[in-house]
């Protein structure tokens, strides 16, 4: 039997909540941490001499910000001798968006539809 079991509004909500991961979340709401997006997205891979240089923090502050967004899946870390370089997780981090955003739109409908055009 090839039954298609649908989802009760109720399992949508849980699944939406399971996914609002608030570390990503939190990662994301700390200025300091939307311009280090801001700066690798501009420059690339990058260390964080290079990513420390244009901020007011201490570079200890800057190394526990890149470690947290490390630990969250939004950069990728490459240790190249005693040096590390950071970059974007592009692939998690768009996956996480639309897992997201998928959870979102199949809950929409059971409290606030919205225009399809959106």
């Amino acid at each position: 039997m090839n039954a298609i079991l649908s989802k009760t509004p109720s399992q949508s909500v849980d699944e939406l909540v399971d996914t609002l991961d608030s570390r990503f979340f939190k990662a994301l709401s700390e200025p300091v941490r939307v311009q280090i997006l801001k700066f690798l997205i501009l420059n690339g891979k990058s260390d964080i001499a290079a990513i420390s240089e244009d901020l007011p923090q201490d570079r200890s502050v800057i190394s526990r910000h890149l470690q947290f967004m490390f630990d969250v899946d939004i950069l990728d870390c490459e240790k190249i001798t005693r040096h590390k370089l950071y970059e974007i997780n592009g692939e998690a981090f768009i996956s996480k968006l639309e897992s997201i955003l998928g959870k979102i739109r199949e809950c929409m409908p059971e409290c606030c539809p919205v225009d399809k055009e959106i």
